[in-house]
């Protein structure tokens, strides 16, 4: 599954708790569709296939920036937005951990992160000193983040999963 989809799951749990598997229920008749992955999901929304896509809170910007399209919008979800971080690290068996290291320190520099909201349309690490590139300001801010603690998560996914498979294949 994406990365999106299983953050959708770990959204429900965490916004939800006891209470998921009753959303699931509920939600299951207005499920169109479940996909592979993020790229098949949105490809179907842009072909009109579907209304609606899980995506990002950033997806709209990239209709914005590079098409000039000011009609996809996301939603605001008053029970918050499950929170997506993406890492790079090394590999404890790496054969060059110097030049990961400096792949790394250069990944935080404000050059690279300043490219990261228009070639991975998503928000960088760091705000770069000049800000976000324009469009980043017309989109949803949502004002609580939902994450659980890779921990938590790993102890949580199979239970989530589950739930919402039950709930789907009812």
């Amino acid at each position: 599954s994406s990365t999106p989809g299983l953050g959708f799951l770990m959204w429900v749990k965490a916004a939800y708790g006891d209470e998921a598997p009753a959303i699931w229920e509920a939600l299951a008749d207005n499920i169109v569709t479940v996909t592979p992955g993020w790229s098949e999901a949105y490809g179907m929304f842009l072909e009109g296939e579907a209304d609606m896509v899980l995506s990002y809170t950033t997806s709209p910007a990239y209709h914005l920036i590079a098409e000039e399209d000011d009609s996809k919008k996301a939603a605001l979800f008053s029970e918050g937005h499950y929170l997506q971080v993406e890492v790079a690290g090394i590999l404890k068996s790496s054969d060059q951990p110097q030049l990961a290291e400096t792949f790394l320190s250069f990944m935080v520099t404000e050059g690279f992160q300043s490219i990261i909201p228009t070639t991975n349309w998503m928000y960088p690490a760091k705000t770069p000193g000049n800000g976000l590139p324009d469009g980043f300001e017309t989109l949803i801010q949502p004002e609580q983040a939902l994450l659980f603690s890779a921990q938590d998560a790993a102890a949580a996914r199979d239970a989530a999963l589950d739930e919402w498979l039950t709930a789907l294949s009812r």
